[in-house]
C-alpha cells in the first residue's frame, strides 16, 4: 500500500467515525469523490469536514456541531 492508498482509507475511517458519533451509522455511505453520507451528507474540504445542511437532518445536524472543530 503506498501513501496515497493510505491517505484514502484515513479519510474514509474518519467520516465514518463522524457518522457514529452523529448518531447516524447506518445512514454512512461514499457518496463521490470527499463527500460521504445517504440523507445526512459531509464533505472534506481544504479547511476540514463540513456538512452539507441542505442534506442533513437538524438531529444530525445538532451532533455534528458538537463535535470538536478540529473534526466538524
Amino acid at each position: 500500500m503506498d501513501a496515497y492508498e493510505q491517505i484514502g482509507i484515513d479519510v474514509y475511517e474518519q467520516a465514518q467515525g463522524i457518522f457514529y458519533d452523529c448518531k447516524a451509522s447506518n445512514d454512512f455511505c461514499h457518496q463521490t469523490e470527499l463527500v460521504f453520507g445517504g440523507t445526512n451528507r459531509i464533505k472534506l474540504t481544504a479547511g476540514g469536514w463540513i456538512a452539507l445542511t441542505s442534506y442533513c437532518t437538524p438531529q444530525f445536524l445538532a451532533h455534528f456541531n458538537r463535535l470538536p472543530k478540529e473534526i466538524g
